[in-house]
């Protein structure tokens, strides 16, 4: 759910206190205390080749979804702005709102500053899209419209042909008014941008390390949320497990966290979703902020210690499971500090005892 589909009652919230301001509006320094100085030997110091540059013993015996992997929280809303028109995911009470508050409700419905580009030169490499036509063509969307897909893909495309030993996830997330033709159209987009490079084998997915991708020149996962519709190129729900909170309560996000990982399986994917999802009363009471001042700075500033505590790598049943991608909202915050965070706690890994590497 976006926090578009709103709203009873909003219009009667909209003047609210300037105290709410100081309460809500956490700053940039607030979220600084969670940032350390960079160091050559963090894993994290060259964000734009962190795959590449991981040391042998990960790359040769580290399964990709036993990594800890960066990702964004609907990647595509980066373009929204006021003149965004209303996307088929909103619900019947915003297109009023809109209407009359277009700036605040782009404020809400953007979750991204960086383009897929600078996305992926800042280590990003998981991307959540939701998808809607609009005419002929394919949008990213979040309540309102945010940018046709086509070239966005195209720099991805071109990142991975420039960049031969990084990996990513493209999870298309959600199909809204996707009729079948509209489908056909976009799977035959990503076939032809990625087919060559797209790992498609689920079976051994458990097995894939950085590597093993290598040597086999594949370069991305896509996973397509719509069984009915996903080909046999692509990955299915099932094997990208991404529980979702639906929280506005940091500690009632860890705890929901903390239980949904302890029944991972350790041969899938797991995508933990480190973002609060505002509901109606919540925006009403801070219409005059954004996602980014409120639900996005609480966590960094909340749950930067938790993020930090977490460690990837195998396990088994029976074993304390572990993350592996983890995505948030507006990742650019205090110098890529969520990314930075992400891609360290790969250094853990470090203290693993190899007994020889995994083969497809």
């Amino acid at each position: 759910m976006n926090p578009l589909n709103l709203l009873t009652g909003i219009v009667d919230h909209v003047i609210v206190s300037p105290i709410s301001s100081v309460i809500e509006g956490i700053s940039e320094a607030t979220c600084a205390k969670n940032h350390k100085p960079r160091s050559v030997d963090d894993f994290s110091y060259d964000l734009e080749n962190w795959m590449k540059k991981l040391p042998d013993s990960i790359r040769d015996n580290v399964p990709i979804i036993n990594l800890a992997i960066p990702g964004t929280h609907n990647s595509g809303s980066y373009a929204i702005n006021s003149m965004s028109a209303i996307a088929p995911d909103a619900d019947g009470s915003t297109p009023g709102l809109h209407k009359a508050f277009p700036k605040r409700i782009c404020c809400w419905a953007k979750t991204q500053e960086y383009n897929f580009k600078q996305q992926l030169v800042n280590g990003i490499r998981y991307f959540d899209l939701r998808l809607a036509p609009k005419g002929d063509d394919i949008y990213f969307v979040h309540g309102v419209y945010s940018t046709e897909v086509t070239n966005p893909l195209k720099e991805i495309s071109e990142f991975l042909k420039s960049h031969p030993n990084e990996f990513v996830f493209l999870d298309c997330q959600k199909f809204y008014k996707f009729e079948l033709h509209h489908h056909e159209k976009f799977k035959a987009m990503l076939l032809s941008l990625f087919g060559d490079v797209m790992f498609s084998s689920p079976i051994d997915l458990p097995y894939l390390t950085l590597s093993k991708a290598d040597d086999l020149q594949k370069q991305v996962v896509v996973i397509y949320r719509n069984n009915t519709n996903c080909s046999e190129t692509f990955f299915k729900s099932g094997y990208f497990p991404n529980p979702w909170a639906n929280v506005t309560s940091t500690e009632k996000l860890k705890d929901f966290l903390d239980n949904k990982i302890k029944s991972r399986n350790p041969d899938t994917a797991y995508c933990t979703q480190l973002i609060l999802t505002p509901d109606g009363n919540y925006i009403a009471a801070r219409f005059h902020l954004s996602l980014k001042n409120t639900c996005s700075r609480h966590v960094m500033k909340d749950l930067g210690p938790y993020l930090k505590s977490q460690t990837p790598g195998p396990f088994v049943r029976g074993e304390a499971s572990k993350i592996n991608v983890i995505i948030a909202d507006f990742v650019e915050q205090d110098n890529n500090f969520f990314t930075r965070t992400v891609v360290d706690l790969n250094m853990k890994l470090l203290s693993l005892n190899f007994d020889g590497k995994s083969s497809i």
